[in-house]
């Protein structure tokens, strides 16, 4: 029996998406490329390549229940992992020469590990990240959300809000500078209207090796 796609941990809005679409199953969704999943069902190429790995991931630990199927992960030849490295975004750092470095910002979809010695500005750099990422895709952004794991208590919610607060500035200067530009413009109210949005977890973790941030 083909397993469902409103059985997998999708997003409502993308399982309402491909729904409508017409895709069904494991099966139907699982030959396509994240380009074409992306034109077909509406999304972002961001959200079919992150769609298609989700599924892609629980049926291989899930075999008991993809059993009897013809579902099977599909082999990527090189010209295919190139165009899902095309169709990744970046989370941008507001430094320009950070950015630059990293080839225009912090991938998407790949761990990054920020080392350095104490005070150097690590946690501070994943902080703005977790600001930055919330970004709409009209200003560079990505319009995504993160998950800020602090194993230390050095997460400081104050300092959060600042870098909220001058993100939130920045923005409005960029839509204020192009009035006469259809997207930016009409994004200008939105952006006074925006929140960024922390939602605190707070967990004891013993016995983990040391972790400044997951975003």
């Amino acid at each position: 029996m083909q397993r469902e796609l409103v059985s997998f941990p999708l997003s409502p809005a993308v399982r309402v998406k491909l729904v409508a679409a017409g895709f069904q199953t494991a099966e139907d969704i699982l030959e396509v490329k994240p380009s074409e999943l992306s034109k077909e069902v509406g999304i972002s190429k961001e959200e079919a390549l992150e769609t298609l790995q989700i599924v892609r991931r629980e049926c291989l630990a899930d075999k008991p229940r993809c059993a009897g199927t013809s579902v099977t992960v599909k082999k990527c030849t090189a010209l295919e992992l190139l165009e899902q490295e095309h169709t990744q975004g970046f989370i941008i750092t507001f430094c320009s020469a950070l950015d630059n470095i990293l080839g225009g910002g912090i991938p998407l979809t790949k761990t990054t590990e920020v080392c350095g010695v104490p005070g150097v500005g690590k946690t501070q750099l994943c902080m703005q990240l977790a600001v930055d990422v919330q970004i709409p895709e009209c200003f560079g952004g990505v319009a995504g959300e993160a998950v800020f794991i602090d194993t230390e208590g050095s997460f400081m919610v104050d300092r959060v809000a600042t870098l909220a607060t001058a993100c939130i500035q920045h923005l409005r200067l960029i839509a204020g500078a192009h009035t006469d530009e259809g997207e930016l413009a009409q994004s200008a109210p939105s952006v006074r209207e925006r929140q960024f949005v922390f939602v605190p977890f707070q967990t004891s973790v013993r016995g983990c090796p040391k972790l400044e941030a997951s975003a």
